[in-house]
């Protein structure tokens, strides 16, 4: 609304509002006012909100859901929450995914397609057929996935096309990473580092129960699930450094600018947690504990979100710390990815999914 007091009356008297309008001599920002919006004596329904100067229920307003200018990206508003969409109905269990600016790609455990959507609602395409993949990359022009029973590294043309091998004789490789001239691999033995082309993979490091890693300019960083231990190496190879240890069966690392993030299931029901550690070393924080199964994890440049599975729920929880939320619950990943504005995942119902942030 306007100013009040002596600051409303003068510029009621002069006859000025920069920014705002005059109604009725009062200084009236229309575009968020619920008494005058988007004119002076419109005024929105019990309920509404002012949004832009259009009135808006944030109960059920898929472009104002729960506060003004939360769009639920093509999804319903009920409740104030935004609801899921469905971007494939897949058929067979969809397993590994990935996200860019326009598609969202995923693998299949029953049908061993490589598929992508796009993220805003379209046909599903296939771009190879090939094997159950619990790992998938994508690059500006191409696939990049992991066959864990055939010990290999495939890549495709993202418009389709036949796979080509990248690396084979690797051991149950599963997790991976790509930069301009290497894929880097975890297997069940060592991280690796292939070329981009194809050719000899070169370890970097020993390391069982590598399921997933990740890499920045410097490092690549993963977890030793059998050793219980978060790692990193130089991409380029050297010495291996341990950033935590003691952590139980952790499987999922996820990065930022400065901090490696992680989940650790644990040796019992709700005693898993959701962890932190610099980059460069220094002590691990706990950011969410007593979780049930937590497994799957992705990060953004506020919150880390991951998959409890053990309760079928999606959280997440402040980068700094803070209260854990549920953002969903009833469902059944399959693994998790975040861009700037929504929530993917591959669930085992068969549906590749998308939930506004």
């Amino acid at each position: 609304a306007g100013g009040e007091g002596g600051a409303a009356s003068s510029s009621a008297s002069g006859g000025s509002c920069p920014g705002e309008t005059d109604c009725s001599g009062a200084c009236v920002d229309t575009g968020s006012d619920p008494a005058n919006c988007g004119a002076c004596g419109d005024a929105c329904a019990a309920g509404e909100s002012c949004c832009e100067g259009t009135c808006a229920d944030p109960s059920s307003d898929g472009l104002h859901c729960g506060a003004c200018g939360h769009g639920c990206q093509g999804g319903l508003c009920s409740d104030a929450a935004c609801q899921p969409v469905v971007l494939a109905a897949a058929a067979g269990a969809p397993l590994a995914v990935a996200v860019d600016a326009t598609h969202v790609y995923w693998t299949h455990r029953d049908t061993d397609e490589i598929m992508s959507a796009p993220i805003d609602g379209g046909e599903a395409v296939t771009i190879a057929e090939s094997c159950p993949s619990f790992g998938i990359e994508v690059s500006a022009t191409d696939a990049t996935w992991t066959c864990a029973d055939l010990g290999t590294v495939y890549r495709a043309p993202l418009g389709g096309g036949e796979p080509v091998p990248l690396a084979a004789g690797l051991n149950l490789p599963m997790g991976l990473a790509l930069d301009s001239t290497s894929v880097y691999v975890g297997d069940d033995s060592a991280v690796k580092r292939v070329p981009i082309g194809g050719g000899e993979a070169v370890q970097l490091a020993v390391g069982s129960g590598s399921r997933r890693l990740e890499i920045d300019d410097t490092h690549v960083y993963w977890t030793n699930a059998d050793a219980s231990t978060i790692r990193k190496v130089p991409i380029g190879g050297g010495d291996d450094v341990i950033l935590a240890t003691g952590y139980f069966e952790s499987h999922e690392v996820a990065l930022d600018a400065t901090t490696v993030y992680w989940t650790t299931p644990g040796e019992g029901p709700s005693v898993g947690s959701v962890n932190k550690v610099p980059k460069a070393g220094g002590t691990p924080v706990a950011l969410a504990t007593g979780q049930a199964s937590p497994f799957f994890i992705a990060v953004d440049g506020t919150h880390v979100y991951w998959v409890n599975v053990a309760d079928g729920e999606i959280k997440r929880v402040p980068v700094d710390g803070g209260e854990a939320v549920v953002v969903i619950s009833g469902v059944s990943p399959n693994d998790l990815a975040v861009d700037g504005t929504s929530i993917y995942w591959t669930d085992e119902s068969g549906f590749v999914m998308k939930l506004a942030k």
